[in-house]
Parts: structure tokens; C-alpha cells; sequence
């Protein structure tokens, strides 16, 4: 699903970005393959580190709370400093393009999980919808192996069975 999302973004504001920012077309193609990477690794980093909530208000269709604005700052300052490195544009355009793109995206990811959704249904956006990537990783945080014990529901139902959930 983060792909669909993602090339919903080049759809839509590439060009923009092209125009606005001075992006040839492989360095906008570039800029939404650093997005994509960057998203699922913060997302993995607080699925194994805690911040879950500031992620999943970030990506919810709800205003942002602190926490989901802390990680939307942090986010933007991951794909900031990844633009600049990787696409060999200065800091003002790395700003600005990453700006763009995470109001994009947050957008998108808004419309595509509403207001309210759990975590499965977030991981499985990242995911591809299968228990794979970010969700094995998940699982074997918690002791489990999504693969072999009924993929992402088998997964939450390990960690419901954490919290006394059966």
C-alpha cells in the first residue's frame, strides 16, 4: 500500500517538484524512493522503540498532537538532511521539498486510514498488506514468528496476550 500511496505522490506533486525546486525527473524519482525508505524506517524505528502513538496521529486524519507533530518534525528533518545528501540540493530546497511531500503524504495516508485504526492496520499499509517487512520485524521483537503463527493477526495476538488479552 505505501507504494500505491508513493505513486500517488509522483503523480501529484511531481511535477511540482520539478518545477518549483529544479528536480530533474530521476531526482524526482529519487526524492520519493528517500521518502518511502525513510517513512518505513521511522516507523520501524518506533515500532521497536516506542513513539507508536505520535506515528499513528501523524498518519491519522485527525489534527496532530504533539507527539504527532514531534515525529512529523522529526520526519522532516530525516528527509531534509537525506534530500541534501542524497540529492545534492542546499538545505533550503531540502526543506522545502520535504515539506511538500510529507503535507502529501500525511494526506493521503489520512484518506486512505481515517481518524481511527489500530496498528494493524498502519503495518499493513508499510507492509504491503502481508505480514512481511516492518511486521515480521514486529513479531520478532515480541518472540514471535508472524509467518508462522497466523501473519499480523497472529502477531497482535501475541501482544494482546502480552497485556492479558486472549
Amino acid at each position: 500500500m505505501i507504494d500505491n500511496i508513493m505513486s500517488m505522490v509522483k503523480d501529484q506533486i511531481g511535477g511540482d517538484l520539478m518545477e518549483k525546486f529544479g528536480l530533474d525527473s530521476s531526482q524526482k524519482d529519487e526524492a520519493i524512493n528517500i521518502t518511502k525508505d525513510t517513512i518505513s524506517d521511522k516507523i520501524s524505528g518506533a515500532a521497536s522503540g516506542g513513539g507508536m502513538s505520535g506515528i499513528m496521529n501523524l498518519f491519522s486524519s485527525n489534527d496532530n498532537d504533539d507527539e504527532g507533530n514531534s515525529m512529523l518534525s522529526d520526519l522532516t528533518s530525516s528527509l531534509s538532511s537525506n534530500f541534501s545528501d542524497k540529492l545534492g540540493v542546499d538545505s533550503d530546497k531540502s526543506g522545502g521539498i520535504s515539506s511538500m511531500i510529507m503535507e502529501k503524504v500525511t494526506s493521503l495516508f489520512g484518506d486512505k486510514l481515517g481518524g481511527s485504526f489500530d496498528i494493524g492496520d498502519l503495518m499493513g499499509m508499510i507492509g504491503g498488506g502481508k505480514a512481511g517487512g516492518i511486521a515480521d520485524m514486529v513479531g520478532g521483537l515480541i518472540g514471535g514468528d508472524s509467518k508462522k503463527s497466523g501473519g499480523l493477526g497472529g502477531m497482535l495476538g501475541k501482544l494482546g496476550g502480552l497485556f492479558g488479552k486472549k
